[in-house]
This record gives C-alpha cells, structure tokens and sequence, in this order.
C-alpha cells in the first residue's frame, strides 16, 4: 500500500514538472540584440557604460584597500 502511494506521488511530481518547464508558453524573437537586456546601437555608449562597470568591479578592491590604509594613517 505504501509503495503504492509513491508510485502516485511520483506520477504526480513528473507530471507537474512537464507542465512547468513546457517549452511553448512564450516566444522570443530570433533576431538580434533581442536575447540581451541592453542596447547594442549606440556603439560609443556601451563602450564607455561597459567601461564604468567593469573598471569599477575589478578597482573596487584597490579602492577599499586605499580607504583602509588612509584611515590607518
């Protein structure tokens, strides 16, 4: 009898899963530049908003460690 409500039980979770990963429910478009969520026309832009990102990621460390060692003195 139990082995006969895990048989349900998995039945039921395959079943709920195939619903929720069904493939059809959106649609994207296939062109693009549509599959990021930024623009790519102004070429200048991006250049100097992708600058600012990653130039602050990788300074952020040397600029925490320079604010520690001006408040040490």
């Amino acid at each position: 009898m139990i082995s006969n409500m895990l048989a349900r039980s998995a039945m039921r979770s395959r079943v709920a899963s195939r619903q929720v990963m069904r493939s059809d429910l959106y649609h994207f478009e296939n062109s693009n530049g549509q599959n990021i969520p930024f623009k790519t026309t102004n070429r200048v832009g991006l250049a100097v908003k992708m600058t600012l990102f990653l130039g602050l990621g990788f300074g952020a460390p040397f600029l925490g460690a320079a604010w520690q060692f001006h408040k040490a003195g």
